[in-house]
């Protein structure tokens, strides 16, 4: 039953609609909520090795992925044909990109712009959660692992590390 009142809940609120009664049953009106007193606003308009942002064609699907690392884990060395956005809800990541030569590392509340066609992988540092945003055509995917499977002495490219 629960499962159907969230079901309910999120198509209300994806189609724009509340999921609260039109008005209160006493006639009242009710005040709408105060706005936050001051919303925190960062805009990107590049990835994090410094490529401006571009889109897929059109049209596009948001493809949303919500996935938990522990500690010690490696995202493998892949790469991004579109954008993709990460929102690290906890823990901390050490991305590495190969085709650029940087390391950066972020901290849960952090936004990772990644870049786009370029090698990189992640280390998980802290137990991490993560919500990844990412525009594809649709049906499509974003990620392409690298081929063939590096050697665990040498991640990606024989020169890293």
């Amino acid at each position: 039953m629960a499962w159907k009142t969230m079901t309910a809940v999120g198509a209300a609120l994806v189609a724009g609609c509340s999921a609260q009664p039109a008005e209160p049953t006493d006639n009242r009106t009710q005040a709408a909520a105060p706005a936050p007193a001051n919303p925190i606003q960062t805009r990107y308009d590049e990835t994090m090795s410094g490529q401006k942002l571009t889109r897929p064609p059109t049209p596009f699907q948001l493809l949303v992925t919500r996935a938990a690392y522990p500690r010690g884990h490696v995202i493998a060395c892949h790469r991004h044909s579109w954008p993709r956005y990460v929102y690290l809800q906890a823990g901390r990541l050490r991305v590495t990109n190969f085709d650029a030569h940087q390391v950066k590392e972020f901290v849960a509340g952090q936004i990772l712009v990644e870049a786009i066609g370029q090698w990189h992988q992640g280390e998980v540092l802290e137990p991490v959660t993560l919500v990844a945003f990412e525009q594809v055509p649709p049906g499509g995917e974003n990620s392409t692992p690298w081929p063939p499977p590096p050697p665990a002495t040498s991640p990606c490219r024989p020169w890293a590390r």
